[in-house]
């Protein structure tokens, strides 16, 4: 087995478990969010709640990172024939530069006249997806492994819930778009904040 990716899963077991309370807290909250598009809201609104999810996002990077190199997920040509520690520490680049082109459009796209609070909520539930997404994905993969299904099959079924998931988490951030501006607008902010960086993102895994 690879060190590196022992010694990563050590750590973020380790994380998580330190911050599991802040998970409890706010995994009600979490959930709604799914549901209702205002949750985000609420869930901006308060300090103690919008604080413990973002440090439990934060806690879940590393775990996303070996989800998607034990699994396969992204596996473009160019990382073909490269040793298991490179292929990790480069999801973990990829992910670190999708993220700064994440929030170098957040910066680009904000807007003069939409208030703050809905602009950050927007931008905030990104958070909350992304602990939803890392749980059930390592839920699932769990299970996967220990019914020891396919690794094909394994990786089909991560790729479709990712989508799911990520698919909700768009409609929920143009439905708090469009609760403070036009749909035309909406779209528009969508655009820049999403589909162009995860646009990137899969062209990235397809073309090089």
């Amino acid at each position: 087995t690879d060190m590196l990716f022992d010694i990563l899963a050590i750590i973020s077991t380790v994380s998580v478990i330190i911050l599991m309370r802040r998970l409890l807290n706010i995994y009600p909250s979490l959930l709604a969010c799914i549901i209702r598009w205002k949750e985000s809201i609420n869930l901006e609104a308060s300090v103690k709640h919008s604080l413990d999810r973002n440090m439990f996002a934060v806690a879940m990077i590393i775990p996303f990172c070996l989800i998607v190199y034990r699994f396969g997920i992204y596996s473009p040509a160019f990382m073909e024939g490269i040793n298991e520690t490179f292929s990790l520490l480069i999801i973990i680049g990829i992910f670190g530069a999708y993220f700064a082109l994440r929030r170098a459009m957040i910066r680009i796209m904000r807007p003069k006249k939409m208030n703050p609070k809905t602009y950050k909520a927007a931008i905030c539930c990104a958070y909350t997806f992304f602990i939803i997404l890392t749980l059930t994905l390592f839920f699932v993969g769990g299970i996967m492994a220990l019914l020891k299904a396919d690794p094909i099959v394994t990786r089909t079924a991560i790729i479709w819930l990712s989508a799911i998931i990520y698919g909700i988490y768009v409609f929920r951030k143009t439905q708090i778009f469009t609760s403070s501006c036009s749909i035309f607008r909406g779209f528009f902010y969508l655009f820049g904040l999403e589909i162009f960086p995860t646009g990137v993102l899969i062209a990235s895994a397809l073309i090089l």
